[in-house]
């Protein structure tokens, strides 16, 4: 295909196509004459990898490039590249400030969980730290172990079903799209399915605890 008809199929401008072919986010087509190129359906998976990051994720156009260099070195291993995405797309902004008894508490519930594999320098790691630290400020809101504990739990069987839904005999590039789209996608489908599950919920509780008339 063109690259007018790989922009259409993607649903991205044409101005941005080119812009990501001129920066080196997107791989040159083939060349098929002068001014020419053909692209295939790799193309379009990258581009769609790129608008979802871009859109979805909110990761600038800065740190794309990190995301692009990690999914095109054949020698990083698949999960090393999935570091690499990860702290890319949630270090918008940078974490604030922990404090040391916030990730001792996140380090506590990182072992309850038996979750060893996680690194130390892990950007989501510390961010959770830094919620941690609000949370445990004043007012009513608390977050000890037992409260993380509980949604780490939570978490636990979402991310196993995820993970066992990659499919690990395809093809490195696929696998790692299938992942990055999948975190940031399906990230923000559970928060919005949370919030409607909210709004339910909050809805019958308030019928229930509503004066009856008369």
């Amino acid at each position: 295909m063109l690259v007018s008809e790989l922009a259409e199929r993607a649903d991205v401008p044409l101005a941005t196509v080119k812009y990501y072919l001129r920066e080196g986010l997107l791989p040159a087509g083939t060349t098929t004459g002068p001014r020419r190129a053909e692209y295939d359906e790799s193309h379009l998976r990258r581009l769609r990898v790129l608008r979802l990051l871009r859109e979805v994720g909110g990761v600038p156009v800065t740190s794309l490039r990190e995301v692009v260099q990690a999914l095109d070195d054949p020698d990083l291993p698949v999960h090393d590249t999935m570091t690499v995405v990860a702290d890319v797309i949630t270090a918008q902004p940078e974490p604030a400030q922990q404090r040391p008894e916030s990730l001792a508490i996140v380090d506590a519930v990182l072992a309850a969980m038996g979750w060893d594999d996680v690194r130390q320098e892990s950007v989501d790691r510390q961010r959770l730290a830094s919620l941690v630290s609000l949370l445990n400020g004043p007012g009513p809101l608390g977050a000890g172990i037992e409260v993380l504990t509980f949604y780490a739990q939570v978490a636990d069987q979402l991310a196993r079903a995820e993970i066992a839904l990659v499919d690990h005999s395809a093809e490195r590039s696929q696998q790692l799209e299938q992942m990055v789209t999948g975190s940031v996608v399906y990230g923000q489908v559970f928060g919005l399915l949370r919030a409607l599950g909210h709004e339910h919920h909050h809805a019958q509780v308030s019928r229930e605890e509503a004066p009856v008339p008369g």
